[in-house]
């Protein structure tokens, strides 16, 4: 195997490219320590010594790090220490030693989202958001049932009375030019037709139409 670049990456870091494929993150002192620079040849046993020198303590200490900061799902976690360079087996070895403590648990980070956003967004807003954060469907379904179901675990009608209070909202000067702007900035926010022709047709009386 051939080391084919070494670029300067932040902080002192430089990224190593073997066989034209990403390695690992150094630093300028352990490029020397391991004679690694542009065209030499590198060992797997090389490669190895340096992943259990360096870059398992050092990517767990990442981990740590970043989970200081943030809360993050696990998905999330290996995205992040991805983008820092670190070779997939060493993210796998950086995730298991952070979940071994608890640290990264993707029900709890879902029990927790869905307990402080559910007086702001919509159960489909919060699915969407948790889907996106590399949550499963399956986790996602566990924690809402949890909450005897979507109905309990979000008070939708409850969100969507605010907004419109928060608008301002006046049934008896409503146009249906403003009645359809509202009911689209609702739905907007992940609201479902039935949810939100409830709760504007009980308030003030008003009927609403699509």
């Amino acid at each position: 195997m051939t080391v084919t670049k070494v670029s300067k990456s932040t902080r002192g870091r430089y990224l190593v490219y073997i066989d034209d494929r990403p390695f690992c993150p150094l630093y300028g002192a352990e490029l020397s320590t391991y004679h690694v620079e542009p065209g030499a040849e590198i060992t797997e046993e090389t490669c190895e010594t340096i992943k259990q020198e360096v870059l398992i303590k050092r990517s767990r200490l990442r981990a740590m790090n970043l989970l200081m900061k943030h809360g993050f799902t696990e998905s999330g976690l290996r995205t992040k220490l991805a983008e820092g360079g670190y070779p997939a087996d060493v993210v796998d070895d950086a995730v298991e030693y952070v979940k071994g403590f608890g640290y990264v648990d993707d029900k709890a980070f879902a029990r927790d989202y869905v307990f402080s956003h559910a007086s702001d967004k919509s159960v489909r807003r919060i699915v969407s958001d948790l889907l996106s954060k590399g949550v499963s469907q399956d986790v996602i379904n566990e924690i809402l049932e949890e909450n005897r179901g979507t109905s309990d675990a979000v008070d939708e009608e409850a969100q969507i009375r605010k907004l419109l209070i928060k608008r301002s909202f006046d049934p008896a000067r409503a146009d249906a030019r403003e009645l359809s702007r509202t009911y689209a900035y609702l739905s907007g926010r992940g609201f479902g037709m039935d949810v939100i022709r409830k709760v504007m047709s009980g308030f003030g009386g008003i009927e609403f139409y699509e």
